[in-house]
């Protein structure tokens, strides 16, 4: 295979910008699109977990059992906005065959084998692009309101991630408050995941990322992409201000990277999981780790400007307007783990690319192998965006097989 030298990536979110920095890193000349500045999407408003206890598919038999309660319940972290019904029945149904035994355990091992090689990826960008100074490894606490609760996720989930290879430390209510003496006795316990990372800015993150590639030779374009196609060989991108061709194209495009790839012939079940994150004025009240209180789907970070609180899964079209509930949920569950109402700095929301199997989408497009596909992270974009880039260039430039990428295959939905 010839090595492409001139690539294009679509996309500067945190997997878009990783995914060009290891093209550079092995010899490409890139150019990075992307409307507007790096880091400003779904990479903007995450919880700044590298989420290495991230291993388990959303889809399952359990999770399906719960799903309409937790429609129907007005404080539940999901939720649906009713214009956008339509566009989830390609995804539910997918959703469902993803929930066998089988499909479950084979999703079970694809993103356990990302995780494997993700911290090493990490590291190897964090320390050439300056970004490490916003990492600390101080791991991070998830907690339960009951003690009943506490007990079945030891003897489910919690194992599970143990078996595949999370480390996984018991910790008492007590021991909790050693750790976070300023955290409220709302909880009966939880678990500490050391290995845990996180960023105290993820999108200073970005934007060191992409200075770095800017520093060595890379070109960011800030403009949108209306059209892709094959051109006898090469890859057509076309913009709201020309066209270009390159040797190869890479869409990390996050939810928009499914429009682009039916344009290739490829249908992704794609939809838009919007999060939500409120940042919060606390005053003297610290936090050393991100605490997560699993029975709101909530995980609450130090960062840079305050205190965020990020979580929610809303299934609605990316530009429609922010819900008004969701915001207010998080401001009882902040209050309540504080144990003082917080002044709201500011809120944000912003659409996670989610598939229906929990994993990404990263493969060559079927009949036109000069693309590929980088998208579909979900709640695990920052955990695996460096892992994703290494491996897309490792592929593009024939170091590797495709067939490691074959759990992520575009064509697993056909």
């Amino acid at each position: 295979m010839t090595q492409p030298g001139n690539i294009a990536v679509i996309g500067a979110g945190i997997v878009g910008l990783s995914t060009a920095l290891w093209l550079q890193k092995m010899g490409s000349k890139v150019t990075l699109i992307d409307r507007n500045e790096p880091g400003l999407g779904a990479s903007f408003g995450n919880a700044g977990l590298f989420a290495d206890y991230g291993r388990l598919p959303i889809a399952s038999y359990a999770q399906l059992r719960k799903i309409p309660g937790m429609l129907l319940d007005k404080t539940s972290p999901l939720s649906l906005q009713a214009r956008y019904a339509r566009h989830l029945m390609p995804y539910g149904w997918h959703f469902i065959k993803a929930c066998t035994p089988e499909k479950y355990r084979q999703g079970r091992d694809a993103l356990t084998s990302l995780q494997q090689t993700a911290p090493a990826a990490d590291e190897a960008l964090l320390s050439e692009t300056g970004a490490a100074k916003l990492v600390r490894h101080d791991g991070c606490l998830a907690l339960f309101s009951t003690r009943e609760g506490f007990e079945a996720a030891l003897a489910g989930h919690l194992r599970e991630r143990e078996e595949q290879g999370v480390k996984v430390q018991v910790m008492s209510a007590e021991a909790v408050q050693e750790l976070e003496p300023d955290l409220s006795h709302f909880h009966a316990g939880g678990v500490l995941y050391p290995e845990t990372r996180f960023t105290v800015s993820p999108v200073e993150l970005s934007r060191l990322y992409a200075r770095h590639f800017a520093a060595q030779g890379g070109k960011l374009l800030l403009d949108e992409v209306t059209t892709v196609s094959d051109a006898d060989g090469k890859c057509r991108v076309n913009t709201a201000q020309g066209s270009c061709t390159f040797d190869s194209v890479v869409i990390c495009a996050g939810v928009a990277g499914a429009r682009l790839a039916q344009q290739l012939g490829v249908k992704i079940p794609l939809v838009s999981e919007r999060g939500y994150h409120l940042v919060l004025e606390a005053d003297k009240w610290r936090l050393n780790r991100p605490v997560g209180w699993l029975d709101y789907a909530v995980f609450m970070t130090p960062m840079e400007g305050g205190i965020r609180i990020a979580g929610m899964a809303e299934f609605a079209d990316p530009d429609a307007p922010q819900g008004e509930r969701q915001p207010e949920i998080m401001l009882d569950v902040a209050a309540r783990m504080m144990g003082q109402k917080p002044t709201v700095k500011s809120t944000w929301v912003g659409s996670r690319p989610s598939t229906p199997d929990s994993l990404p989408v990263i493969g060559r497009v079927p009949r036109h192998p000069n693309f590929m596909l980088a998208f579909g992270h979900g709640h695990l974009g920052l955990t695996l965006a460096a892992t994703t880039g290494k491996l897309v260039a490792e592929a593009i430039q024939g170091r590797q097989q495709d067939s490691l990428l074959a759990p992520f295959s575009p064509s697993r939905f056909h």
